[in-house]
């Protein structure tokens, strides 16, 4: 993580200083083609792709939509205090395009964003995967405008900072390298993130109705994304031979949800009796794949259920993207007079143990101006 704070600070500095220029150097060095800056952000072009893979996007789309439409946060009132919803004005989807061409990153991000009624969403991503149809036809699905050829960190500091083609957004959401990550972590404040993910993880929790094939199949699929990704076993009464990085064997359902709650993995798959009573106990996961017939790689792509999730522990306090992620909620304060004269003594009372004469004072001469006027 050294080495990548330290490039990811490169790039922040590179950016900053010479905005797109930079970008377009990076572009060079790592993907071996010449832009001019000016040509870096372009617009969705409109494609015609395989129609059997378009069919496949489209209900991705549809379902990764039904599943997330309920989770719009809404406004509420109390009173006279009003807690206000409103979405964030533009948003930057980090899709990763390094071994592979991740659409469905962009379905992840992007359609929960739409749901909230975000206006301006930025697609970045490497040359390559920007020049694929597919990924096109799925921003001119989703109403994406502007897709930003370029990946990894100077992407990041690109979106956070804003260059001379392409405005600052107000959140940047999507899992990428450790070069992204880190260049996530250095530009919290000047914009907002999602989440720090790190390598994939995966936990298997199996007793003997399990099947060794299901298992290893599971274990496989997540390993694939690299050979950083940490994939797990805890066997409840019997070893399975299985490949995996780390396995455990334990005695009772308890001890393995205890060792799956320490780890807070990114997925946890339960292939027991009565999975969901166990699932029930799992406090640490982003998500939980109840029985044989869940493959946690079903929910890269075809659930519904978002597949940016907190990795590297970070289960503890993170949770699934969601439409959630794409507002911001304000406190809006209507008081009258009465109300003011009812709660006022109390505040200033609370004000002057804190040591905050001022703050009482704000409140007292308001209280004092009423009483003389009634």
């Amino acid at each position: 993580m050294k080495q990548a704070l330290q490039v990811a600070d490169e790039m922040i500095e590179g950016v900053r200083a010479r905005g797109d220029a930079f970008v377009a150097e990076q572009i060079a060095r790592f993907d071996g083609v010449t832009l001019a800056p000016q040509e870096i952000a372009i617009a969705p072009r409109e494609v015609t792709i395989d129609p059997q893979l378009a069919a496949a996007l489209d209900l991705a789309m549809e379902r990764v939509e039904s599943f997330h439409r309920q989770q719009l946060p809404q406004s509420y009132r109390w009173n006279n205090v009003e807690h206000r919803v409103r979405p964030l004005r533009r948003v930057g989807c980090y899709v990763p395009g390094g071994r592979a061409v991740y659409i469905s990153t962009l379905i992840m991000t992007a359609v929960p964003a739409r749901i909230a009624g975000v206006k301006e969403i930025v697609v970045a991503t490497t040359y390559s995967a920007a020049s694929r149809d597919e990924l096109h036809y799925v921003c001119k699905k989703l109403g994406v405008e502007t897709i930003y050829r370029s990946g990894g960190a100077a992407a990041i500091a690109a979106l956070a900072l804003g260059t001379e083609s392409l405005e600052r957004v107000d959140k940047i959401v999507g899992p990428g390298n450790s070069y992204v990550t880190a260049a996530k972590m250095r530009l919290i404040g000047e914009v907002g993130i999602d989440m720090t993910a790190g390598p994939t993880e995966l936990v298997v929790i199996a007793d003997d109705t399990a099947d060794p094939q299901f298992i290893q199949a599971d274990l496989d699929a997540q390993q694939e994304h690299g050979a950083d990704s940490v994939v797990t076993c805890i066997s409840i009464g019997t070893r399975f031979d299985v490949r995996a990085s780390q396995t455990f064997v334990v005695d009772t359902r308890e001890e393995a949800i205890a060792i799956a709650n320490r780890i807070a993995p990114e997925h946890l798959s339960i292939q027991t009796r009565d999975p969901q009573a166990l699932a029930e106990l799992a406090e640490n996961c982003g998500a939980i794949y109840c029985g044989p017939f869940s493959p946690p790689a079903s929910g890269d792509y075809i659930i519904g259920s978002n597949h940016v999730l907190p990795t590297a522990g970070s289960a503890r306090f993170f949770s699934p993207l969601g439409v959630y992620d794409f507002v911001k909620r304000s406190n809006v304060i209507s008081l009258t007079a009465e109300e003011l004269m009812a709660i006022a003594p109390s505040g200033e009372a609370i004000a002057k143990f804190e040591g905050l004469p001022a703050h009482a004072a704000s409140m007292e001469k308001r209280r004092t101006s009423c009483l003389a006027a009634s």
